[in-house]
């Protein structure tokens, strides 16, 4: 008999049988999905939750991230994050905590690759920007509801449904609910969303403060010296044998900050007595999350980059000149709609907030191009 013939076929609940086993009671399983909007056959070789997530990657605004810079301007070097690089630091540690706490890894993966497609350029400045805009009109902007736009609208790459049609726990875990909330089947309250949310949430906070913390360090915004004063940090280099290294700081305070999260988490948990998915959603405090006293060394170095890379003249002033930039890109749109896409011209949306998904939309250089042309 052929090896072809012989085969076994494996159908979709053997796939999801196999990636929920060894996974937490309190995990979110793939057996337990809730589906999506658009109902769609199972995929013999993949889960949903790995499905959600190739079809993140292969996402055009996924692919623009390369586009959008972090903190500094990619014109100030090549090996200074952007907000790809950064979105693919995030995806590893969230597996990497969630494999460490027996979390649902591909879950964590696809909501950590798709929690800042909504991200417009020129950083947090550019959000602030489009914030200010909107908050004329009696509305806000907040890049996590904006990558749920661009997941459930704008990514048309099927013909049976609009956008991408991901799992309602992915989506879930971009809207990053932080107050009481209705589940949508049984009405009942929630305070918290799935705990993989959570991981992923607290992921992307240990990632930009490391990632940052190394670039201020490459762009010479301070030195490791500077740092001897600032409680985790000093902790971290006392603890190396080179401490001058800037590498084995960063792969320390990774390693610091990993461990004291699963720590602390796994004491929470054991606190709450968090035993199923539902005492998860019914807890009023976050289970992923440092204790306090880690905490305030976390915020204290935070402090340092807010004070020393963030608001330096150098970084103020490229994001200062974003911020004008998008300013005058959305005045210009407001005063001229006919220049929006096509796309965007036929929406029943107000005006305000296509031109706030055209700007979102945007890379750094495409923005600045955009800028030049109206500006001339």
């Amino acid at each position: 008999m052929s090896q072809t013939s012989s085969a076994r076929q494996i159908d979709g609940s053997e796939i999801v049988s196999q990636l929920d086993r060894g996974l937490a009671p309190f995990a979110q399983k793939n057996a337990d999905s809730r589906g999506r909007e658009f109902p769609e056959k199972t995929d013999p070789r993949r889960g949903s939750f790995q499905r959600d997530r190739d079809r993140i990657l292969h996402a055009t605004a996924f692919r623009r991230l390369a586009g959008k810079m972090q903190v500094v301007s990619p014109a100030r070097g090549d090996h200074f994050r952007n907000r790809l690089t950064h979105t693919l630091e995030v995806a590893q540690l969230s597996r990497d905590l969630a494999r460490e706490l027996l979390l649902n890894e591909d879950l964590a993966e696809a909501i950590a690759l798709a929690h800042d497609l909504g991200h417009p350029p020129f950083g947090h400045a550019g959000e602030r920007t489009l914030h200010e805009k909107m908050k004329k009109f009696g509305k806000k902007f907040e890049h996590n509801a904006q990558s749920l736009r661009v997941v459930d609208f704008f990514e048309n790459r099927y013909r049976d449904f609009p956008g991408l049609n991901l799992t309602f726990e992915v989506r879930e875990g971009l809207k990053k609910h932080s107050t009481f909330f209705d589940h949508p089947e049984t009405g009942d309250q929630i305070f918290a969303p799935h705990i993989e949310a959570q991981l992923v949430d607290v992921a992307d906070e240990i990632s930009y403060l490391s990632a940052d913390l190394e670039d201020g360090l490459r762009g010479n915004f301070f030195q490791i010296s500077d740092l001897k004063n600032i409680a985790l940090p000093a902790e971290i280099l006392s603890e190396l044998s080179t401490p001058k290294s800037r590498s084995a700081l960063i792969r320390g305070t990774i390693r610091k900050l990993f461990g004291e999260l699963v720590f602390a988490t796994r004491k929470n948990l054991k606190t709450h007595k968090i035993e199923t998915q539902e005492d998860v959603q019914k807890c009023s405090e976050k289970l992923v999350m440092f204790s306090p006293d880690f905490f305030e060394k976390f915020r204290e170095l935070k402090q340092f980059l807010m004070q020393n890379f963030y608001l330096s003249p150098e970084v103020k002033s490229g994001t200062d000149r974003g911020q004008k930039i998008l300013s005058d890109i959305f005045d210009f749109l407001h005063a001229h709609p006919d220049q929006l896409p096509e796309y965007l011209k036929s929406s029943a949306e107000p005006l305000e907030i296509r031109i706030c998904d055209y700007i979102a939309g945007m890379t750094d250089r495409y923005a600045e191009r955009f800028w030049k042309q109206i500006d001339s």
